[in-house]
């Protein structure tokens, strides 16, 4: 991760946690460094094998405050990002939105219907994670990124 993406990462934590504080509500951050599959929706193409991703998850339950992005390199040119850009809602394990999806660079899904969940311990089989997008009119299982959870924390 960027020194830049780091700062506003760490910034966004801490507007989370102070925010949750001052609410009493439940806050939690999901953090990867091991991408398991990207699916592309337009071709179908499934990926195993990456050379590097991260996926970062903010967010206060039960609220719109959420961050989302992940991005999972298949080659040093070849890579995919799914940016949360709208939230809609949260829960301890999932967070529903708009997502835009970036295939090198190019924007192949803009704000499209999805749903990062399996995000707590226990959530699902294992311990990992899915964000599942769409299309712009409703949530699909077209694009995914699915990743290790690495570390959680809950305040």
């Amino acid at each position: 991760m960027t020194g830049f993406t780091s700062r506003i990462v760490l910034i966004f934590t801490f507007s989370v946690v102070l925010a949750a504080s001052a609410h009493g509500q439940a806050a939690h951050s999901v953090w990867s460094e091991k991408p398991l599959l990207i699916k592309d929706g337009d071709t179908g193409t499934t990926y195993k094998t990456f050379v590097k991703g991260t996926a970062v998850f903010a967010w206060v339950e039960t609220t719109i405050r959420a961050y989302a992005h992940a991005r999972g390199f298949i080659s040093g040119t070849n890579y995919y990002e799914f940016i949360l850009v709208k939230t809609t809602g949260s829960d301890a394990d999932s967070i529903s939105g708009l997502f835009n999806v970036r295939h090198n660079g190019s924007l192949v899904c803009n704000k499209c219907v999805g749903k990062a969940y399996w995000l707590s311990p226990g959530g699902g089989p294992g311990n990992y994670f899915k964000i599942y997008v769409g299309t712009p009119t409703g949530f699909a299982e077209k694009w995914l990124y699915s990743g290790e959870i690495t570390t959680r924390l809950d305040y």
